[in-house]
């Protein structure tokens, strides 16, 4: 019986994929501790940005009751106005 012959090419590949799959473990390592409180910067005036994130948080709450809730849907209408058009807004 002879020994296990390995060509360039097979070593060639066996040493991309071993590279590949080092890879793919450091990102997803680094990734796993990347800090998740990032601040984000409130662009609106205080007040107006406020009462729009409470009544967002507000409406997240209410889960499925809120596609009938009046409230909701103002709230919603007034966040896709400023999400599509953020100089309007100000």
């Amino acid at each position: 019986m002879r020994g296990l012959r390995l060509s360039p090419p097979i070593v060639f590949r066996f040493v991309a994929v071993g590279l590949v799959v080092l890879t793919l473990v450091a990102a997803s390592l680094h990734l796993r501790h990347v800090p998740r409180d990032v601040d984000v910067p409130d662009l609106g005036p205080p007040g107006s940005r406020d009462r729009l994130a409470a009544g967002l948080v507000r409406c997240q709450a209410l889960g499925m009751k809120a596609d009938g809730d009046p409230a909701c849907a103002a709230i919603w209408a007034e966040n896709r106005k400023r999400f599509f058009a953020p100089d309007a807004a100000r």
